[in-house]
């Protein structure tokens, strides 16, 4: 798992990380329930054309992810489910996170939220799983790991790629209209700001998995709230592209 974290490249410069945009990233949990919406809804859209359920290994979250895409009527032609993973036992017993993951880098880590992405897919036998695990705090942190330290993994399967070329995507209406683009925007600002890290992409057994590492501020629900979102715009970003 070494070459895992040697592949992680160094954080990138924010050239948008002035004030003004870190309080418009802020700002946006303020709409929470709405832009998680926004962005469920294009899942469920674009999901379904693609023939792929969607299933979730959430710790620090404890299940708002799952929460946020069920708000969507129709989820269940889509959303498998999800394990609440809060214990590295149930990590490892139930998600196949390894002792030696868990050990050697912790349950707040990229090898260990990938992992559990390609565990949840292959636990419910779904085609692309999220999963989620951090520091959300106000304890639990350290000087390594501060609270707001959350990790995100994706699992996809290895032929995704082939796949996604062949069918051309149709949006949401919202998105169409432009009715949700600030929506989208503010997403893509809160990954500007709080992204960290991003790992390249692992084979895990039949599933391609990659992680992304965040730093957010603010109090405990603040920064579960900033996870869910990112993690939905993850899945929403590599479904597209």
């Amino acid at each position: 798992m070494s070459n895992f974290i040697a592949g992680m490249p160094a954080s990138t410069e924010r050239t948008l990380g002035s004030s003004l945009a870190e309080d418009s990233a802020k700002n946006a949990l303020f709409d929470f329930y709405r832009m998680s919406a926004c962005i469920s809804h294009e899942l469920g859209i674009i999901l379904p054309q693609l023939k792929m359920r969607l299933a979730v290994a959430e710790s620090c979250t404890s299940g708002l992810l799952a929460a946020a895409i069920t708000q969507i009527s129709g989820a269940s032609n889509w959303f498998e489910g999800g394990i609440l993973s809060y214990s590295n036992e149930i990590k490892h017993n139930l998600l196949g996170v390894e002792e030696k993951v868990l050990k050697t880098f912790g349950a707040v880590s990229a090898p260990t939220v990938c992992q559990m992405a390609g565990g949840v897919c292959s636990v419910t036998k779904s085609h692309f799983g999220l999963s989620v695990s951090g520091i959300a705090g106000p304890n639990g942190g350290s000087g390594e790991k501060p609270v707001g330290t959350v990790f995100i993994g994706l699992s996809l399967p290895k032929n995704f790629a082939g796949l996604r070329t062949k069918i051309k995507l149709k949006k949401g209406q919202a998105f169409k209209n432009g009715m949700e683009e600030n929506w989208l925007k503010s997403c893509q600002l809160m990954k500007h700001v709080y992204l960290k890290q991003e790992s390249k992409t692992v084979v895990l057994g039949a599933f391609e998995t990659k992680a992304r590492h965040f730093l957010f501020d603010g109090d405990r629900e603040s920064i579960r709230q900033s996870a869910v979102l990112m993690a939905l715009y993850f899945a929403y970003e590599n479904l597209i592209n």
